[in-house]
């Protein structure tokens, strides 16, 4: 019996070990500053845009599609700068948007709340 109890032990061991690897391996291949963004927004949020503090420039949309009302998204990054602190701005189906800057070494989610954003797009 307590042979029995120990092979099975040993098993499913065994055949963890597997499953812990991979684990680790999507983990390590994560970018310590990907985020989750998630709309708490009474509006469509249509663009969300990442730039270095103080740049000005908005890079592209990270959203393939609009991030509807109580829906979540996620950002990852595929480059190797070691840079942390940037600019986040979330625009909205009305035009206006909201802007934060984040230290996304450290920050996980990022929640945008309300009915629109506090700033409002200059006219193109």
């Amino acid at each position: 019996m307590l042979d029995k109890l120990a092979r099975n032990a040993l098993m499913v061991t065994a055949m963890s070990l597997p499953m812990l690897s991979l684990s680790i391996q999507s983990a390590l291949a994560q970018d310590r500053r990907d985020f989750s963004v998630y709309n708490n927004n009474e509006l469509e949020i249509t663009e969300l845009n990442v730039s270095s503090v103080d740049s000005g420039y908005w890079r592209y949309n990270y959203l393939d599609s609009p991030l509807l009302p109580e829906e979540s998204g996620k950002v990852t990054f595929n480059n190797d700068s070691n840079q942390c602190m940037y600019d986040v701005r979330a625009v909205y189906s009305n035009g206006t948007y909201d802007q934060g800057r984040y230290n996304l070494c450290s920050t996980y989610f990022i929640y945008y709340y309300g009915h629109g954003g506090q700033y409002v797009l200059p006219r193109r």
